[in-house]
């Protein structure tokens, strides 16, 4: 079992860390190609093809829920109650650190999400697209990133032969640089500084609780909180 530093076999460290975020990553990809070569913003145009991150974001959904529901054993659940409360304060803070340029107008306002603009604010479909992005945000994100970020990543910059024998929560300078630095390039540039913060609390977390669940609860939190500024801020580009 993962929830047991070093134990597993590299191969199947590999399937629960490596492949949802690759599953994930193919969905971005096949999201960004329709953008740039089918999407059609017009109002004579069907809603999906006007928005097409809709129906990719629930087969994405879909598709790395029902993964990482088949490998759900094989995760690191475990960790102290106290640890699970860092986790939910280093959210609170980290995602707060994030904000800071959008509250104070830093960062331009923008287009984003916004199904309303589809299917108008009182109907059903836009309701069901904000559940649909919660879930994307507060369950499958969190899940996918921290499992490959701290769960994979960050173990194999310290043996890139074997990653699975070295324990969760193992440090180096090298391990924070690339992770970090990872986390921080996925992301706009004008959320570089935020996720500079958000990822260094993030593998101090992992770093003191050896496992996995307080910082999953962290990316949960933070996410939480963000999708909710979106909306009550209108800051739609922030998601």
């Amino acid at each position: 079992m993962l929830s047991a530093p070093g134990s597993a076999d590299d191969s199947r460290l590999f399937r629960v860390c490596v492949v949802p975020f690759v599953v994930f990553l193919g969905f971005n990809l096949l999201l960004a190609a329709v953008q740039g070569g089918w999407q059609w913003d017009h109002p004579a145009a069907p809603w999906w093809q006007r928005a097409p991150e809709l129906w990719v974001y629930a087969l994405q959904v879909l598709a790395c829920g029902g993964y990482l529901f088949a490998r759900r054993r094989d995760i690191a659940w475990r960790a102290r109650p106290s640890h699970c409360l860092w986790g939910v304060a280093a959210g609170l803070l980290g995602i707060g650190l994030w904000l800071i340029p959008y509250l104070l107008g830093w960062v331009p306002r923008e287009g984003g999400f916004e199904p309303e603009r589809l299917f108008g604010s009182d109907s059903a479909a836009t309701v069901a697209a904000y559940a649909l992005r919660f879930a994307r945000a507060v369950l499958i994100v969190p899940l996918v990133e921290e499992l490959f970020w701290r769960g994979y990543l960050m173990r194999w910059c310290i043996d890139r032969d074997v990653p699975a024998r070295v324990p969760l929560g193992r440090v180096s300078w090298f391990s924070y640089m690339v992770v970090t630095l990872g986390f921080i390039l996925v992301h706009r540039s004008c959320d570089w500084a935020g996720a500079a913060c958000y990822g260094s609390l993030a593998y101090v977390l992992v770093w003191r609780t050896r496992s996995l669940l307080p910082v999953i609860l962290m990316h949960a939190v933070a996410n939480l909180v963000m999708g909710v500024a979106a909306i009550r801020l209108d800051l739609p580009q922030l998601w």
